[in-house]
């Protein structure tokens, strides 16, 4: 996960740096093959009437683009319902959610999510 000293990374910038430290960590000081890294750029709730989450769902889209850009081999994965969360029980809204984060997500190289 997007998750250091400092919490939770919520911003683009921020998961980006996040997930290039740990790759420089495990590649080049421990030796890790970099396909067998997958990393979590944190996937989190949005319609939550709080305007500081209304890019959360761009945010993941823009870092895994550039998490497969900068770091070679490495792999994306999200928790897709955490999008939606504050959906629950509302099942049409959230897959309707989910249909279109997917299309988008996807096209940018997080084709494991789950």
């Amino acid at each position: 996960m997007a998750f250091d000293e400092e919490g939770q990374a919520t911003e683009t910038e921020r998961k980006v740096e996040i997930c290039s430290r740990a790759y420089r960590l495990l590649v080049t000081q421990v030796g890790f093959d970099p396909n067998d890294i997958i990393f979590d750029p944190n996937i989190l709730t949005i319609g939550t009437g709080m305007e500081e989450h209304s890019q959360y769902a761009i945010n993941f889209i823009r870092a895994t683009r550039l998490i497969k850009e900068l770091l070679p081999g490495a792999r994306i994965s999200g928790g897709l319902s955490n999008l939606s969360f504050s959906f629950r029980g509302m099942e049409v809204i959230r897959e309707a959610m989910h249909g279109a984060f997917l299309y988008h997500a996807i096209k940018v190289g997080g084709a494991f999510l789950y």
